[in-house]
């Protein structure tokens, strides 16, 4: 069975958060979900990060975001996870860094904390490795 969070788990397109929509999935680890959406009152597209952790689930009927247990560390955990993804946030939002993503703001919905940040186009950072390899050059 894969208990990955995108397995069943993932907002799916056309969902709206706050004032965005979310386009698709991007990408996905043990701690969320990261999406694309677009931003509906600055019509530009961004990417939305989800706290998500592996320790949790989402109800698709409601959408809303529960540890994966109500006993033992899951609850506590889902808490911690919580807690860490806003600070992240936060601590990001400190920085004005070329090499540093952005955060336009931060929310909570669906029983979970979201991130916002801007919607770079261009090769991902796996894909110009990739491409380096294939030539010579890791």
């Amino acid at each position: 069975m894969d208990t990955t969070p995108t397995s069943g788990q993932a907002l799916p397109a056309g969902t709206r958060l706050e004032e965005f929509v979310v386009e698709r999935v991007l990408g996905s680890g043990g701690f969320g979900i990261t999406y694309l959406a677009r931003d509906t009152r600055l019509e530009r597209r961004v990417v939305i990060k989800e706290n998500l952790p592996v320790f949790a689930f989402r109800d698709t009927e409601s959408s809303t975001v529960h540890p994966r247990s109500t006993r033992g560390e899951d609850p506590e955990l889902f808490r911690w996870s919580l807690e860490s993804f806003v600070r992240e946030a936060r601590t990001l939002a400190k920085f004005d860094h070329p090499n540093i993503v952005k955060i336009h703001r931060i929310f909570e919905e669906n029983g979970t904390a979201y991130f916002v940040m801007p919607h770079v186009e261009g090769e991902s950072l796996d894909q110009m490795i990739k491409k380096r390899k294939e030539v010579g050059h890791p």
